[in-house]
């Protein structure tokens, strides 16, 4: 399994084989990254479905440090390395860097409500139409074709991008603290 699939499933972006919010150089830099998340925290990890129910039985995930950069593991899987930046009170940005592709990052975002996190995995063609129904398109977040995927080379446009996806789409999944 590549890292970059394992990635996603540590964010609990099963069945997400394509068109993701990436960059091909990180967008976000350690001295700017926030740390909400305990050294050792553990979750129960649950997919959701568009109307907010768990699907699948829930992973589980530990969280780690090591320097500054947060760890994720899962099960017996390679650990994955990523940053989180605070977007507004209680929403973040999460980066994960490729071991595979030096420079390349793949970004989620996460909204703290109480003891859980509700993840937001956009993909690429949902979110053009979700733009598109909001009266936007990718060319106003500045995307580039890259694929699937909706590229983005810079953080100011990912970061309005991330907002209006986290504003008008459902949540794809949750972690619950352990």
């Amino acid at each position: 399994m590549s890292h970059i699939l394992r990635w996603l499933i540590v964010l609990g972006a099963s069945a997400l084989l394509s068109a993701c919010f990436i960059s091909n150089t990180p967008l976000i830099a350690p001295a700017d990254a926030d740390y909400p998340i305990a050294n050792g925290a553990r979750f129960a990890v649950w997919k959701l479905d568009p109307g907010g129910h768990r699907i699948y039985d829930a992973e589980h995930v530990t969280v780690t440090r090591a320097g500054a950069d947060y760890v994720y593991s899962l099960r017996d899987e390679t650990p994955l390395h990523g940053l989180m930046k605070e977007i507004a009170p209680g929403a973040y940005i999460v980066m994960g860097r490729d071991a595979t592709k030096p420079g390349k990052a793949t970004y989620a975002g996460f909204r703290k409500d109480g003891t859980r996190w509700l993840r937001y995995a956009p993909n690429c063609s949902d979110f053009a139409r979700l733009a598109v129904e909001h009266g936007k398109s990718r060319a106003d977040f500045h995307i580039e074709a890259s694929g699937n995927d909706c590229a983005f080379s810079t953080y100011a446009d990912l970061k309005a991008a991330m907002e209006m996806h986290m504003r008008y789409a459902p949540p794809n999944g949750e972690y619950v603290a352990e």
